[in-house]
């Protein structure tokens, strides 16, 4: 799993605001950042098996309701990879005004 597998699935969101890592200075909200922040590999007998990668996007908007909606959009986006332990976290940001909507997964490869 690479930062391209999962930008080819969200590229479109948020009027084409989606960025990894981070948003550059003076980005418009909305926008979405994502990350691979870790893997695992399980081991078997003969050698490596599967590999979990955690996945984390960030959906930024001037509301939560929109943030939210764009979190949703997320989702669906990533479905085909069939993601496991969605965690989803709410956040506000005072200096920027902005409402975070995040949602981290795990996808098995």
């Amino acid at each position: 799993m690479t930062e391209a597998d999962i930008y080819a699935r969200l590229g479109a969101l948020a009027g084409g605001n989606v960025f990894p890592f981070f948003a550059p200075q003076g980005t418009a909200a909305p926008w979405v950042v994502f990350l691979l922040p870790s893997s695992a590999s399980e081991d078997v007998l003969c050698g490596p098996a599967e590999t979990a990668c955690a996945v984390q996007v960030d959906a930024w908007a001037s509301s939560i309701d929109d943030a939210r909606a764009l979190r949703e959009q997320i989702k669906s986006a990533l479905a085909d990879l069939h993601p496991v332990g969605l965690n989803e976290i709410n956040a506000y940001e005072p200096d920027t005004a902005l409402y975070r909507a995040t949602l981290e997964v795990q996808i098995w490869q």
